[in-house]
């Protein structure tokens, strides 16, 4: 099994033709001869819930193959159409989208009901991918370190339950980022709508006039080699 997952997060789309285009750019980053097997978006689609950028969003992923979006703290999960755990197949490999968002909050949470369900979708699946938006390691950024996964306690049990996880993906940081967690690597997109500044206390905190990016996640077997890539 090789398989290629293009890994975009946080276009925060505002029904605007501006974040539709950086979205649109980063899901064109690949030459035709490398498509990818499928798209997976960590989150922030939308900015402020609104339904003009879930429709914009829904006509860039038209024709894009096989994808998956789970929600992020911007989202509205009424709004955004998928379940808290949701699935997409491909040939080996299960990828499986959480929703951790906590209603009103920045941080991030793995509820016992998600978890439940997430360990009954990877039943039978060879090698699995976890992905949601708030990750459960710390980048040494005292902005986005209070914001992440304040369970992570629960995310390694839930790993070692399941027992085939590749990989955790993750957005929410607006960086490329890379670490490991229960001894799965972690993997974070860069941010579409703006790049994260390497200095806390200065503000603004992100940078709109960067480039958007991506991770390309190449799987074989259960391992993963990771390459970021941004729009010129």
């Amino acid at each position: 099994m090789s398989l290629t997952v293009l890994h975009l997060s946080d276009p925060h789309l505002d029904g605007g033709p501006e974040r539709t285009a950086r979205l649109r750019a980063a899901l064109d980053l690949l030459p035709d001869s490398r498509r990818p097997d499928a798209v997976l978006v960590t989150g922030d689609v939308a900015d402020t819930g609104d339904p003009v950028a879930y429709a914009r969003f829904r006509e860039a992923m038209e024709g894009r193959g096989p994808w998956l979006a789970v929600p992020g703290n911007h989202d509205d999960p009424a709004r955004f159409g998928t379940p808290p755990v949701a699935t997409l197949d491909l040939d080996g490999l299960r990828i499986i989208g959480l929703d951790v968002t906590v209603r009103g909050e920045d941080h991030g949470e793995l509820r016992p009901e998600t978890a439940g369900e997430a360990s009954a979708a990877a039943e039978g699946a060879a090698v699995t991918v976890l992905a949601f938006h708030q990750p459960p390691i710390t980048l040494g950024h005292g902005y986005i370190d209070p914001m992440g996964l304040r369970n992570p306690d629960a995310l390694a049990a839930l790993i070692e339950r399941i027992g085939t996880v590749a990989a955790v993906l993750c957005g929410h940081a607006h960086t490329a980022g890379a670490g490991t967690f229960a001894g799965v690597p972690v993997r974070l997109a860069p941010g579409i709508v703006s790049a994260l500044g390497t200095d806390p206390d200065h503000r603004p905190l992100t940078d709109g006039g960067l480039p958007p990016g991506a991770a390309l996640h190449r799987f074989d077997g259960a391992a993963v080699t990771t390459t970021f890539h941004y729009a010129r």
